[in-house]
């Protein structure tokens, strides 16, 4: 049985990975989850991601989840889940969207009408209350356009007989919805399904940051015809 290889990036130190909420879900199933962590990293996050959808990775594994650091993955049915999933596509989120048209601001949720939301994932109020809130956009699973880079998996041998890698023309911002565009035009097929978790960021919180708009400026020149 080959393991699900589970890639992070985070910016703190290996000495503190136990704080990692991907690390404190993902440890309890080693059984059947390999887990890389980047520490300290200040690379962008395609340029390392793309270290593993190769042949070599292939050899020890058939799916490659990258996720973020702040992750909780609450659900020890994930390997087998991603494996159904990948019977449908080849490659997975957990929220996206159909017919996105590509407008500012270039956010997948705000590109797509509500009706064209899919998927779902929890997050913890911003409160003291430690509750968390499900957030359902829609049905799972479903094909989309476009998925949230939180949590990306890729059938490692359809994304290399398609020749498909993540975008590196971005380094955090937009590099998913360019790169699951770049899938849509290589015919892999993009989806979301139904796995449990909770993201512990509210997301982009300020979309006048300089490096957001200057991501967005060059996604919008490159994608919007």
């Amino acid at each position: 049985m080959k393991k699900l290889l589970v890639v992070s990036c985070t910016q703190v130190r290996e000495n503190n990975k136990k704080a990692l909420k991907i690390y404190q879900s993902l440890e309890p199933m080693k059984a059947e989850v390999k887990l890389k962590i980047h520490f300290e990293n200040t690379t962008g996050l395609p340029e390392v991601y793309n270290q593993y959808i190769t042949p070599q990775t292939l050899a020890k594994h058939d799916v490659v989840l990258f996720a973020h650091d702040d992750l909780y993955v609450d659900d020890f049915k994930l390997r087998g889940k991603l494996l159904s999933a990948m019977d449908a596509f080849d490659i997975v989120g957990l929220a996206g969207c159909l017919q996105p048209a590509i407008k500012k601001p270039a956010l997948w949720h705000l590109m797509s009408s509500r009706e064209n939301w899919r998927g779902y994932v929890a997050h913890p109020l911003q409160d003291a209350s430690n509750r968390i809130a499900m957030t359902s956009f829609g049905p799972t699973p479903s094909r989309v356009a476009i998925i949230d880079g939180l949590f990306i998996a890729v059938n490692l041998s359809r994304a290399l007989e398609a020749n498909w890698k993540f975008n590196t023309d971005y380094n955090f911002h937009h590099y998913d919805i360019a790169s699951c565009l770049d899938a849509n035009e290589k015919h892999l097929k993009v989806g979301v399904a139904p796995i449990n978790t909770i993201h512990n960021s509210p997301g982009l919180t300020n979309y006048d940051d300089e490096s957001y708009q200057q991501s967005e400026q060059k996604f919008l020149d490159s994608y919007g015809s």
